[in-house]
């Protein structure tokens, strides 16, 4: 596996592991304990998503859950979509599934990205998008493309078809709290 952003030794992945994976329709390989951060930036992508106002390339900047760029929708069918996941705090799986979640017809090749080159005179600082409310009976259509160009995830629109199981704990004493009330009661 040529991977040329990867170190050949270290780490904290089981390089005996390979886990395939797909990001926005190309399969990708990665490690066991890789995050899903990580194989990418192994792999080369270095484009994850684009920026809301003027659609300019992002990438992953950071490394945990204070990650802005890197915001993507899980899941290889529609009932099991998980939307808005930080590549940062997804480890890799095999089988994973992952898109961006704007830049259409593609992150690499975004046709909003041409609001990036004229964006200050469409679209200046205070923009304001409740500007498009108006005629009320037009807002169901603006707020589709609206919330598309914001690229935030999606909603499945089908079922979740896993079953989760549930279970009761039951005591006969619970004590919350290590305060001078809550020590006395675990003493007596």
């Amino acid at each position: 596996m040529s991977q040329t952003n990867r170190l050949s030794n270290g780490g904290r992945i089981d390089r005996n592991k390979v886990l395939s994976f797909t990001f926005n329709g190309q399969t990708y390989k990665g490690y066991e304990g890789d995050s899903l951060a990580a194989a990418l930036i192994a792999n080369g992508v270095d484009i994850i998503g684009r920026s809301f106002k003027y659609s300019r390339p992002r990438g992953i900047f950071a490394a945990g859950s204070e990650e802005p760029n890197a915001v993507l929708q899980i899941g290889a069918t529609e009932a099991t979509q998980i939307p808005n996941v930080r590549a940062t705090q997804q480890a890799l799986y095999q089988g994973l599934v992952a898109t961006s979640t704007n830049g259409w017809p593609s992150v690499n090749n975004d046709m909003m990205g041409i609001l990036g080159k004229v964006g200050g005179k469409l679209m200046p600082p205070g923009f304001y998008y409740k500007t498009f409310m108006y005629p009320q009976s037009f807002w169901m259509t603006y707020e589709k493309y609206i919330r598309k160009a914001a690229g935030l995830g999606r909603s499945p629109t089908e079922n979740d078809p896993d079953t989760y199981d549930y279970m009761n704990q039951h005591c006969d004493v619970l004590i919350v709290g290590a305060g001078p009330a809550g020590l006395t009661a675990a003493l007596a």
